[in-house]
């Protein structure tokens, strides 16, 4: 029988015995995941991106209020300006008279007095009223004393009123003289007059027409109609209605040049 070779034990020749060298593999989760390095300079980015968030909106909240408050010191400040600039008064805002003028209130008392030995004069004119107000005279006359009924022809009798009220407003150039001509609130409708808007102002044009024939400065009067709507008393009775037929003579003070 052949013998068969006997090998050697690692114990009878250890020189001769060569270790494996194993290739270990890491687990994937190892090789996949980042490393403590990385994961620290991870965070230190998030850190800084945080930090240059917070800035950001630091300034973007600065420069908002800087403009607030640059806005409303500009607001401010024209505030002050307007206020210390006094508004410049155009001529139709002008008031037509001071009531402190004490030559005004002069020329007030003196045309005052005057009108009233005119009425005291004149025979027919006593129902013809004169009433004084803060800042201008009012001669009120009623539609009986100066026209019929309907009619806006004036009566004979009423020349000499007008005609030193004539002389009275030319021999005071600075005043204005305005003739009203007022209706009750009973309708008119004829082929001359087809309303009392008509009818009030033929009335105040042909007074106006009186005064200045007898010399008044057309320069120095104006008319207005106001027909049923500047009342002195309710239009409830015929007494009323008597009270608001009227032509009014108004002197005011020219506005100040």
């Amino acid at each position: 029988m052949k013998e068969l070779p006997v090998h050697p034990t690692p114990q009878e020749n250890s020189s001769e015995w060569l270790p494996l060298k194993r290739n270990w593999r890491k687990p994937l989760d190892s090789q996949d995941s980042p490393s403590k390095a990385e994961k620290g300079h991870d965070i230190w980015l998030l850190t800084l991106s945080d930090l240059l968030l917070l800035l950001m909106v630091f300034f973007v909240l600065l420069f908002g209020i800087t403009i607030q408050q640059q806005y409303q010191g500009s607001y401010s400040l024209g505030s002050q300006v307007e206020a210390s600039i006094e508004p410049e008064v155009t001529p139709a805002e002008k008031p037509a008279v001071d009531v402190e003028d004490s030559a005004f209130k002069e020329i007030l008392a003196s045309l005052e007095t005057d009108l009233e030995a005119i009425l005291g004069n004149v025979k027919g004119m006593e129902e013809v009223s004169l009433s004084r107000h803060a800042d201008h005279l009012v001669l009120t006359f009623p539609e009986r004393i100066v026209f019929d009924p309907g009619r806006a022809q004036l009566k004979p009798f009423t020349k000499p009123i007008l005609d030193k009220v004539a002389s009275l407003a030319s021999a005071h150039p600075q005043l204005l003289v305005e003739v009203q001509g007022h209706t009750d609130d009973k309708p008119i409708n004829t082929k001359r007059y087809p309303s009392n808007w008509e009818l009030s102002v033929d009335r105040a044009t042909q007074v106006v027409k009186a005064l200045i024939g007898l010399g008044l400065d057309p320069a120095q009067i104006s008319l207005k109609g106001f027909g049923e709507y500047r009342t002195l008393y309710p239009n409830d009775s015929d007494s009323n209605r008597s009270k608001n037929r009227r032509v009014e003579i108004q002197f005011f003070l020219a506005p100040h040049s």
